[in-house]
């Protein structure tokens, strides 16, 4: 019996060793191939300021979440700052997806070599698809852990699990306001449910639910103390500037049923496998409510994960949820049918769609607007700084000439560099003052007009409008420096004409200058 445990955890360590290698790896490969420059380098900005003590909500506007700037201050702090250490971080997270998912699977009752073979597919479609840190994918691998915990701890009456699932949560929502919210909601609603299953015990799930919330309430509050961010603008920034946004989202969406089947055609297909199965449990009466749970949960997190998609602005990323869905299925299928041939097809169905969409999001890189691009024109963007090594420079801005695009940056670090009084600096390339290691004094993270932050018409306008001028009057900002190809720029956006020169400075093919005017009205 010794012997035969022995060779199980033996065989588990190969298994698990292969594959967090092999997850990190993979990320590791496609985190240095082409970019994105504003969401690509938004986050590596991020971790520089918060590295160099800025706080975020109250030294920059931000609407994500801020635990990513405070983790890749903490990575740069131990690795040092580079784009290597930034890619490191990304590749951990997906190496404790693809392990924490081949735990899971094993628990509920997949072969071995099944939980490592789904676990590996899940790790291909994750994080590589975009390869940098990026808010939506920490959010969503804190909700799956989170989902994670719920399913386990009821099929296996482990209800101190749930004292976790707060904690875990407040990680998402400090990663991104969304999906976390929407699994907060589904998660309360499935809690309230296993009131149905769980009659008896339901009172210690409550109860250590809520103790599990009150923890994660006085992290949430430690959090707030040790980063010193200001809570008046936490809220207005990250809660109701940024519901507005969802709001407006919503109120503007056109939803079209065939598009959004077609669009997630895959993962609709294994959810109808999963609610088939329900059916099946339902009409044959088998009494088994915690595989039914199980199974209900894992079409939530389905669900959920496709609504957040469906309103997001950003790329499809949410395709690793097919092998999610096929382990689950191939769960629960061996239990009701004997049959093995049936398992084969979706089992088909899922490498097929795993390949399809790791060619397109990873080979193609199409998450980073690089698909019709041909990536092999790539530059080495060590050749603009030490801290990018082994970077493939190659943008959708210059597919043709990166090292134009590279020259034109090098240009502007150059003039930035030279440029002795207080400036600002608003880019959508957030490596440049990494790169010159100065603080860019800029009032924003994103640039994003409308989504980052309010316009004109939007009623949190006139209170951003005086954060902006309160940054530019509190670092003595004399000239804001934009980098645009047109001459369309964020400041116009935000200040009233006479508030800068008329006459907007050219001084490079990619940077404009802009001399600000301190007696305007705005700055009375």
């Amino acid at each position: 019996m010794q012997l035969k445990k022995l060779i199980q955890n033996y065989s588990n360590f190969i298994l698990v060793s292969l594959l967090a290698g092999f997850s990190f790896l993979i990320n590791f490969n496609y985190g240095f191939i082409g970019l994105m420059p504003m969401d690509n380098t938004v986050l590596f900005n991020g971790g520089f300021r918060v590295l160099n003590g800025y706080v975020p909500f109250s030294d920059y506007w931000l609407v994500t979440g801020p635990l990513l700037d405070y983790l890749n201050a903490f990575f740069f702090k131990i690795l040092g700052l580079s784009w290597k250490t930034f890619i490191i971080h990304s590749s951990l997270i997906n190496l404790l997806l693809a392990v924490t998912s081949f735990y899971f699977f094993i628990n509920l009752e997949v072969p071995k070599i099944f939980s490592f073979f789904y676990s590996l597919l899940i790790s291909i479609l994750f994080y590589p698809v975009v390869g940098t840190p990026f808010v939506d994918h920490h959010s969503t691998f804190f909700l799956v852990l989170s989902f994670y915990f719920l399913i386990i701890s009821i099929k296996y009456s482990k209800y101190n699990y749930f004292f976790f699932i707060p904690s875990i949560l407040l990680l998402s929502f400090l990663s991104k306001q969304t999906p976390a919210v929407y699994g907060i909601i589904s998660i309360t609603i499935l809690v309230l449910f296993l009131y149905y299953i769980e009659k008896q015990l339901f009172k210690k799930i409550v109860l250590n639910s809520i103790l599990g919330i009150f923890i994660s309430l006085t992290l949430f509050l430690f959090f707030f103390l040790v980063s010193k961010i200001e809570i008046n603008n936490f809220i207005l920034q990250y809660l109701f500037f940024a519901s507005s946004i969802g709001g407006d989202r919503l109120d503007t969406y056109h939803f079209n049923l065939f598009n959004e089947l077609d669009n997630y055609k895959f993962i609709y297909f294994f959810v109808f496998l999963l609610a088939f199965l329900i059916l099946k449990i339902v009409r044959d009466k088998i009494q088994d409510k915690k595989n039914l749970f199980v199974i209900i949960c894992s079409i939530t997190l389905s669900l959920v994960l496709i609504f957040h998609q469906m309103i997001t602005l950003n790329q499809n990323f949410i395709f690793f949820i097919i092998p999610f869905l096929c382990g689950v299925f191939h769960s629960f299928y061996q239990k009701i049918y004997d049959r093995k041939i049936f398992l084969f097809i979706p089992i088909l169905i899922c490498i097929f769609s795993v390949t399809k969409y790791h060619l397109r999001f990873n080979e193609e890189r199409k998450f980073n607007e690089l698909e019709k691009v041909d990536i092999s024109k790539a530059v080495d963007a060590e050749v603009l700084d030490s801290k990018l090594k082994g970077l493939k420079w190659i943008t959708y801005l210059n597919p043709e000439n990166p090292y134009k695009e590279i020259n034109d940056i090098r240009e502007i670090l150059r003039i930035l560099k030279d440029e002795g009084s207080s400036k600002m600096i608003i880019t959508e390339y957030q490596i440049i003052a990494p790169i010159l290691g100065v603080y860019d004094n800029s009032p924003n993270q994103w640039h994003h007009p409308s989504v980052s932050f309010p316009l004109n018409k939007n009623k949190y306008f006139e209170l951003y409008k005086d954060f902006f001028v309160s940054k530019v009057k509190k670092y003595k900002i004399n000239f804001i420096f934009e980098t645009r190809s047109d001459n369309n720029t964020i400041t116009e956006l935000v200040l009233s004409p006479e508030c800068y020169f008329s006459k907007k400075e050219r001084i490079s093919n990619m940077l404009i200058r802009l001399k600000i005017n301190k007696n305007c009205e705005d700055f009375k």
